[in-house]
């Protein structure tokens, strides 16, 4: 059995669901607080959810993104994204370099992830986050 992880990575559709007050958000992050798992962002999360904010909602944004780690991109974590989305493209799957990068960036750190959307996260190396 899988022991609780110290910390995870979190994709910007957790984080966006968090915002908008989502239930299963509200409660899978009372959840990793109440166990002290850290929570991690990658720098390309934060500008997703910049991209895309709405009026109003820089405050909460500012805020919840201050209470997480932000994980830096390195050029090694940014050359495994590209490399993981090639291999990919040769095998007919189209992924987008934005998830490529946050997925290289969970890897790199050894941190699994949180995400909504696991289908754009199926790649080599990856460990996706069950408890969600």
């Amino acid at each position: 059995m899988k022991s609780d992880p110290l910390a995870v990575l979190l994709d910007t559709s957790v984080l966006i669901n968090f915002l908008h007050e989502k239930p299963e958000a509200l409660a899978l992050f009372r959840d990793l607080t109440s166990r002290r798992v850290a929570l991690a962002i990658s720098c390309i999360t934060v500008a997703e959810l910049y991209a895309g904010i709405r009026a109003g909602e820089e405050v909460e944004t500012d805020r919840l993104i201050e209470t997480m780690d932000c994980l830096t991109l390195t050029s090694e974590i940014a050359k495994n994204a590209g490399l993981i989305r090639a291999e990919q493209r040769r095998l007919g799957r189209s992924f987008a370099l934005d998830d490529m990068l946050i997925g290289a960036t969970a890897i790199a750190y050894g941190f699994p992830l949180i995400t909504d959307n696991r289908k754009d996260f199926e790649i080599p190396g990856i460990e996706i986050y069950s408890g969600y």
